[in-house]
């Protein structure tokens, strides 16, 4: 569903450094629609009819925020009182990922290996329903000899204490062969319904091997260590790489999909309603306090 998203065909931005190429697209959801390494797809590549149409779930990557993947049938309670967001994703039960990926952002400044977009929310009318407390969020994006970094930051606008939360969604072709290495102490094993139901503590010291092949994954994994590389047949690695402000990693390996989102977020799925949680919970942010989170999306070429 891209109801909110507007103009569509609005100019992109070009970014690059060295063999580094990027392409930004500010009114798709502050989204990526390319990242590549001398001609080499690091990111799922966006198909032109995608771009056209604006729909930023075809991107390579897009922001998240103010939460991060499902919310128990859009219901949680905080400060004593019950809120309901409408669900703005078809093909659940749960409203997904924020509105952040469903609104254009606004240029602040573009340079030749750097930009930054900003959103603003102000719940007033059935803005109220996508979420119920305002915040600003800027979100920087840069190339350098590294690869692309993104920054977000995220302030609470209220005059009280509010939850709010952070992610990346990238997705990475999905080739035969792939694997994808991390360290993790643990994992949120899903239910039915497609939200955590159990913690699965890793008895094995907490290093995996994952290989992708026919696999289907879609988990939040904690005690993350903040580092992941996707390997390559070929032994060529991409490499992310997140900062403490994303403490969690989602992966989400479809049945019959020709992506792997490997996702660097500030909590897991549903944290709005599980507010004992000791790994993994939603900030509760003091009133003009901001959070912030980023990660970097580099490769090491084959030996």
């Amino acid at each position: 569903m891209n109801a909110r998203i507007v103009s569509a065909r609005s100019p992109t931005i070009a970014l690059r450094a060295g063999d580094f190429r990027a392409e930004i697209a500010p009114q798709i959801g502050g989204s990526v629609l390319a990242l590549s390494l001398a001609g080499r797809a690091i990111l799922r590549p966006t198909p032109e009819d995608a771009v056209a149409g604006g729909e930023v779930r075809r991107t390579g990557c897009y922001p998240l925020v103010p939460y991060a993947n499902r919310i128990d049938r859009g219901r949680f309670v905080f400060g004593g009182r019950e809120f309901r967001l409408r669900r703005n994703f078809p093909e659940g039960d749960h409203p997904l990922h924020g509105l952040g990926w469903q609104r254009p952002w606004r240029v602040v400044s573009v340079a030749e290996s750097r930009c930054e977009l900003a959103l603003e929310h102000r719940p007033a009318g059935d803005d109220a329903l996508d979420w119920p407390f305002a915040f600003d969020v800027r979100e920087v994006i840069e190339l350098s000899a590294d690869g692309l970094s993104i920054a977000l930051e995220a302030t609470n606008r209220e005059c009280f204490a509010a939850p709010l939360g952070l992610g990346l969604h990238p997705l990475f072709p999905r080739r035969p062969g792939q694997s994808l290495e991390f360290s993790a102490a643990g994992y949120w094993r899903n239910g039915a319904d497609q939200l955590p139901c159990d913690a699965v503590e890793d008895a094995r010291g907490g290093d995996r091997r994952l290989p992708i092949g026919e696999a289907s994954i879609d988990n939040d994994f904690y005690g993350w260590s903040g580092e992941a590389d996707l390997i390559e047949i070929d032994g060529f690695r991409v490499r992310l790489r997140a900062d403490a402000g994303l403490p969690v990693l989602r992966v989400f390996v479809p049945p019959g999909r020709d992506f792997i989102g490997i996702e660097p977020v500030g909590h897991i799925a549903d944290a709005i309603n599980r507010p004992g949680l000791v790994s993994g919970r939603m900030a509760i942010v003091a009133a003009g306090a901001a959070i912030g989170g980023a990660a970097t999306i580099g490769v090491e070429a084959a030996a």
